[in-house]
């Protein structure tokens, strides 16, 4: 009975690990396709940054804000990058249409090109990134993945979707990086060490209880 239980258990904990490692590798496949995405941001909002600093020479300057994001901003804070960035960006363009000079700069023309280039990749890695979040989904809530995922600290990642007000906003996502599984082997390490002790020792007893000394 024993010998059974215990194969039973190493069993489940084999198809658990592999199970685990596969959807952690598709939990850092997601990490990855976000931190490419943050990556393409920020260059954006440099770019951004660049142009209204050449732009500020002209009419309206005072609508040119300086702005600044850092690689240990959260994503929160990127998604308002977005929206300044985006808003700087526009603001330069109105100008450039005001001011022939401007648009006529070339330092002002290789950015537009630059930002041009910037805007395609970021939506070739949003398409990557959203495939990434859609196939570790549909693993973790497969079953019998659901059953565990979430007490595991799989939680369910969010696709890069536009907000109501048509802007990007990229949703932060975190798993626990295997904490919560150590915690839980470790407990079961533990049950299973205290179940053997209690086994070994009722076995002692009826040994000695069988015992010719006994008799």
């Amino acid at each position: 009975m024993f010998t059974t239980l215990f194969l039973i258990l190493i069993v489940i904990l084999v198809w658990l690990f592999f199970a685990y490692n596969k959807l952690r590798r598709l939990a850092e496949n997601v990490k990855q396709k976000q931190s490419n995405i943050y990556a393409t941001i920020k260059k954006r909002h440099d770019i951004a940054q660049r142009l209204s600093d050449i732009a500020s020479n002209y009419g309206d300057h005072e609508k040119l804000t300086h702005l600044t994001i850092t690689e240990s901003d959260s994503i929160a804070k990127a998604n308002i990058a977005v929206s300044e960035a985006s808003h700087l960006i526009g603001n330069v363009q109105m100008l450039a249409n005001r001011f022939p000079d401007l648009k006529a700069n070339s330092t002002y023309q290789q950015l537009m090109v630059q930002l041009d280039k910037i805007e395609n990749t970021i939506l070739e890695r949003r398409e990557a990134y959203n495939a990434a979040v859609q196939i570790y989904n549909s693993l973790r809530g497969s079953i019998p993945h659901l059953f565990y995922a979430t007490k595991l600290g799989f939680v369910e990642a969010t696709y890069f979707e536009m907000d109501e007000n048509g802007m990007d906003q990229l949703a932060s996502f975190n798993t626990d990086d295997g904490k919560i599984l150590r915690d839980t082997m470790g407990r079961m390490a533990s049950v299973a060490t205290e179940n053997i002790k209690k086994i070994t020792t009722k076995k002692n007893d009826d040994a000695e209880n069988d015992s010719p000394d006994n008799q």
